[in-house]
């Protein structure tokens, strides 16, 4: 999940979004916006975005065609939209727009041309819920909440269906603190930097699958119903980094094969790959509990001893400490 921001003037808002994102940008990431910022000549868009989007939390458009591509195909991935109203000073073609939403016009473009954010609202209204829309989307507004704003019948029409929305989510450009706010406490981005070191090194070294299936395993740890999906999910990422490992250490896929169990793991350890101890240990685990308790395992016996939530979180922290361990065997 990921946080998408609209603003069609990014060069002129690097101080806003360092204001609003600080907490997941990072200190060398300030710097580098502060230097775009202070540059004579002015920051190209493009060098903001990049910077922005290292993040892996936080996207960056400028353009209203780019982002209404997004709500039309993917606004599921996104935890939080804030949007610019008027979007109009980066060009955007007709076309373009039309062949992302056949039913747009002429008359629709010329309805909400400099305040193409409302059509991006109305999308997503159309596309999802008014539960989605109060709770994720926010407007940047020059105007405040007592103002009357351009094209009031349209958009008053349009969010009346969301509650307190013009008091709630328009927020004025020069008192963003409450938006800050709610930037800063989304539970799920949270989880994500809190763990972007792990989940980094999986989306590198594997793909985003991988990096989405331990996500979802951190999300869904202290669940019970899910002890058994997370150990599936645990094994999946298991074989996936030993699988990598066999085309990154010397001698291991003639040795191994496709094994991923006991013999590679004694491979690695008497190869000086693994100690005998820790990571040994861990890999053991994690393949052996995984295993045997994995989604839907119809066990031949009653086990002597059930997992409970605390087999899972400690499978969790394991599973930690052997992702930094292969985000080193991965290195070049």
């Amino acid at each position: 999940m990921k946080i998408l921001f609209v603003e069609d003037e990014l060069s002129k808002n690097i101080p806003r979004i360092i204001r609003l994102f600080s907490s997941y940008l990072g200190k060398k990431r300030i710097e580098r916006l502060n230097l775009l910022d202070a540059d004579e000549y002015g920051a190209e868009p493009e060098e903001i975005k990049a910077i922005v989007e290292e993040t892996n939390l936080i996207e960056l458009d400028y353009r209203f065609s780019d982002a209404l591509r997004k709500i039309v195909q993917s606004y599921q991935d996104y935890a939080l939209f804030i949007v610019d109203r008027n979007l109009s000073e980066t060009e955007y073609d007709f076309k373009e727009v039309k062949k992302l939403v056949p039913a747009y016009t002429e008359a629709l473009y010329d309805r909400y041309f400099e305040r193409e954010g409302d059509y991006l609202l109305y999308k997503l209204a159309m596309l999802s819920n008014a539960d989605i829309v109060k709770a994720k989307f926010y407007y940047l507004t020059a105007y405040s909440a007592d103002d009357e704003i351009r094209g009031q019948d349209d958009i008053t029409a349009l969010i009346e269906h969301f509650g307190d929305f013009k008091t709630q989510n328009m927020i004025e450009k020069g008192a963003i603190e409450k938006l800050k706010e709610v930037v800063e406490n989304i539970p799920i981005l949270n989880l994500q930097y809190e763990n972007r070191a792990y989940l980094d090194i999986l989306r590198k070294n594997i793909g985003n699958d991988a990096a989405d299936g331990f996500l979802k395993i951190l999300e869904e740890k202290d669940e019970p119903r899910r002890i058994g999906d997370n150990f599936k999910e645990m094994r999946i990422i298991y074989e996936s980094m030993l699988s990598v490992c066999t085309l990154k250490i010397p001698g291991m896929k003639q040795a191994c094969g496709d094994e991923k169990g006991g013999k590679t793991i004694i491979w690695l350890q008497n190869n000086q790959y693994i100690d005998e101890v820790i990571l040994r240990n861990f890999l053991f685990s994690i393949r052996k509990i995984s295993n045997e308790f994995g989604a839907h395992k119809q066990y031949p016996y009653k086990p002597f001893y059930e997992p409970t939530l605390n087999t899972v979180n400690s499978l969790v922290y394991a599973l930690k400490d052997v992702i930094l361990w292969f985000g080193k065997i991965c290195r070049p």
